[in-house]
């Protein structure tokens, strides 16, 4: 992707519960690189932002959230999920997302 270093003072992370916003930025910034699509910042910084508002508490990877949302198929998921540099920064951000890594490495 040739968006440059991520600057997260670009877009504004003041809202309350933005300590969140950046693991998930550094995740969908992680998918977008590994999986070749493009997508500009204000586009990634409305998805993590409408995933924290509308799947606080209810579980739902965020890895699995962007993936839907970039059209990503069941075979592109998990290449995705055995890149070691995906599942590095899924690992800080996303428990779930990590245990998911885990259940595909093990199927290997």
């Amino acid at each position: 992707m040739s968006a440059g270093p991520l600057d997260l003072r670009a877009g504004g992370t003041t809202r309350s519960g933005a300590s969140q916003t950046e693991p998930l930025l550094r995740v969908a910034y992680a998918v977008l690189e590994n999986c070749g699509a493009q997508m500009g910042h204000s586009k990634v910084v409305r998805i993590v932002r409408r995933f924290e508002d509308s799947n606080a508490g209810h579980g739902l990877s965020f890895f699995y959230y962007l993936a839907a949302m970039v059209r990503l198929d069941a075979e592109e998921q998990r290449a995705l999920l055995a890149n070691p540099d995906v599942a590095r920064v899924i690992a800080y951000a996303d428990p779930t997302g990590e245990t998911a890594v885990g259940n595909v490495m093990r199927a290997r």
